[in-house]
């Protein structure tokens, strides 16, 4: 893949710009479940899934189904592929299943409830989970910011991606070189991006990345990509908590981390490297058992409740 970066995304807004138009399809959905993801972090994800075309999506952490919606619709636009997300909390997993159920996108989608570094090697090794696909196509990383995880999926998930696979990470306010050089930064990185940062530029090599959080500061990209609908980087009118970040920009900041897997794959193995699990007590598992039975049905009280807070006037 030659063009990357700025350039590529240029390419896609002008191959796909209808496309881009109809996602506001999905705006009836902010009301139920939030956006928790900026205008155009939610563009370059649709572009980015229909451009790469891939077979097999892994995301982590959907929370209510917002991007999972986004990936699914560019997978059913390019008539292939699905999407395998694995949420923790079940009462997250439920609404993911009933915004994908309601878009009509179920069937592009698989949710795993339970933690990702556990169910993931249960699913690969699930001939009736995994198929036929051996490596992951596109990798959506939203999760656990801490360095440990980060660790975890660099270790394990990384080594499966395909060559000229893509992995998104979210939550990465800059580029790793200015992690990596100690630069000023707009927001103190967090452990999952000072070892992201520090594995990408040890084994640059082996990858490519762009800074969407830095392009959207970039004047001529805004302006490059305004013409077919991109560069809209205003608060949406009833957004009411701000990040401080954005509160100082003025601006959505959009932090995601987008890295080509330029190299080989590593393996076709799952590496199964180690990892300290979650240690709940004797109530907590109790509670998390509960709350896995009444997902289904509390999941739509949620939905009606969040709606609700968002419509009714506020003193």
């Amino acid at each position: 893949m030659e063009a990357w970066g700025k350039e590529l995304m240029f390419e896609l807004y002008n191959r796909y710009a209808p496309d881009v138009e109809r996602l506001r399809r999905f705006n009836s959905f902010i009301p139920t479940i939030g956006t928790s993801y900026a205008g155009e972090e939610r563009r370059l994800l649709y572009l980015m899934v229909r451009f790469m075309a891939p077979e097999l999506i892994i995301e982590f952490s959907p929370k209510r189904g917002w991007t999972t919606l986004h990936m699914a619709a560019a997978l059913e636009d390019n008539h292939k592929g699905r999407i395998i997300s694995f949420e923790l909390d079940p009462i997250y997993a439920a609404l993911t299943k009933r915004t994908v159920k309601t878009a009509s996108l179920a069937h592009r989608v698989q949710i795993v409830v339970g933690d990702v570094r556990e169910e993931f090697p249960r699913a690969y090794d699930d001939p009736d989970t995994w198929r036929s696909t051996p490596e992951i196509g596109f990798l959506f990383v939203d999760s656990d910011h801490s360095a440990e995880f980060a660790h975890w999926y660099l270790g394990n998930l990384f080594p499966l991606i395909q060559q000229n696979g893509v992995v998104h990470v979210h939550d990465i306010e800059t580029s790793p070189e200015r992690v990596v050089n100690n630069e000023p930064l707009p927001v103190e990185p967090t452990g999952e991006e000072k070892v992201l940062a520090e594995h990408l530029i040890r084994h640059r090599e082996r990858y490519r990345w762009f800074s969407v959080a830095d392009a959207v500061r970039d004047q001529a990209y805004l302006s490059a990509v305004r013409p077919w609908g991109g560069g809209d980087l205003s608060f949406p009118p009833d957004r009411v908590r701000l990040h401080p970040t954005d509160e100082r920009m003025g601006f959505e900041r959009n932090p995601s981390l987008w890295i080509l897997q330029a190299g080989a794959q590593a393996t076709k193995t799952y590496p199964r490297r180690p990892f300290e699990p979650l240690h709940k007590t004797l109530k907590e598992r109790l509670a998390y058992e509960t709350r896995k039975q009444i997902a289904s049905l509390y999941a739509p009280l949620r939905e009606m409740r969040r709606s609700w807070k968002q419509t009714s006037p506020r003193a």
